[in-house]
Parts: structure tokens; sequence; C-alpha cells
């Protein structure tokens, strides 16, 4: 039992394991495909979202009124 403790104490903790993972390099090339394309669909879904509680208001204030 001690051996499996033993296993465990050395063992890196999340913590230390996150700040390893820190410390690799960024990626700095520039914006790709992908990046340009969820920028895109972003700013869709921004204004669907806008357009779709505009709607919804409307269609309750004609339904009021």
């Amino acid at each position: 039992m001690a051996e499996e403790f033993a296993a465990v104490a050395t063992a890196p903790s999340l913590i230390e394991t996150a700040e390893a993972r820190r410390e690799l390099p960024a990626r700095i090339d520039g914006m790709t495909f992908a990046d340009h394309a969820e920028s895109g669909v972003q700013l869709l879904s921004r204004w669907a979202g806008i357009v779709a509680f505009v709607g919804a208001v409307a269609a309750i204030a004609w339904l009021i009124f």
C-alpha cells in the first residue's frame, strides 16, 4: 500500500500540468479560414437573435392590440 501511495504522491497535480501547458507558444501566424468563418457566423448569429427578439415582440404586440 505504501508503494501505491508513493506513486500517487509523486504524480503531477492538475495545476502543475495546466501551468506547463500554458507555457507552450501560441500560434501567431494569423487567422485561419475557420477563424474567419467563425467570426462571420458570430456576426450573423448576433443579428439573427436581435431580429428574432424584435419579431417576437412585434407578434405579441400585434396579438394584444
